[in-house]
């Protein structure tokens, strides 16, 4: 028997990230589970940043740190308001998948939920996908969603 307790859903904020919420939540639901919502930050500022705001590396990171909170906050209202309240939020500094995979090492996570942005060909080549290195590494299932492409319909 499947027994799932502990879902990590993970998001850069971005719309297509995002996808992957109604599949988490609807498999919380079913199993009772609680929900990890996740977010991966870079460990240092982007240069061009900085270079181009002219300030500092830590009040780019600074800024970045609060962005990165309250899109937190605000995707996790999103997902309460779909009448989910069992989540816990994460942010973490680092690698993305690496931070992804130890999480999943130290918490009894059960089924990791993660969007792909679906790019094939010299993009993939050249960008790698987090999907593709979490399911690599990751010891637990991992379902991977595929948004839909509503420009094509």
């Amino acid at each position: 028997m499947i027994r799932i307790k502990n879902i990590l859903l993970t998001t850069d904020f971005s719309k297509i990230s995002l996808a992957a919420a109604p599949y988490a939540i609807e498999l919380a639901q079913k199993y009772g589970a609680k929900i990890h919502l996740m977010h991966v930050q870079e460990k240092e500022p982007p240069i061009l940043a900085i270079r181009s705001l002219d300030v500092s590396e830590e009040k780019i990171a600074k800024m970045l740190s609060e962005e990165a909170s309250a899109s937190m906050k605000k995707t996790a209202e999103q997902i309460t308001g779909k009448g989910f309240t069992d989540i816990a939020t994460v942010i973490k500094k680092g690698i993305d998948y690496q931070e992804i995979v130890n999480y999943c090492s130290m918490v009894p996570i059960d089924l990791v939920v993660i969007a792909t942005h679906g790019r094939t060909g010299i993009l993939h080549t050249l960008l790698g996908s987090v999907a593709e290195k979490v399911i690599r590494y990751c010891k637990c299932p991992v379902l991977v969603i595929t948004p839909e492409d509503h420009s094509r319909t």
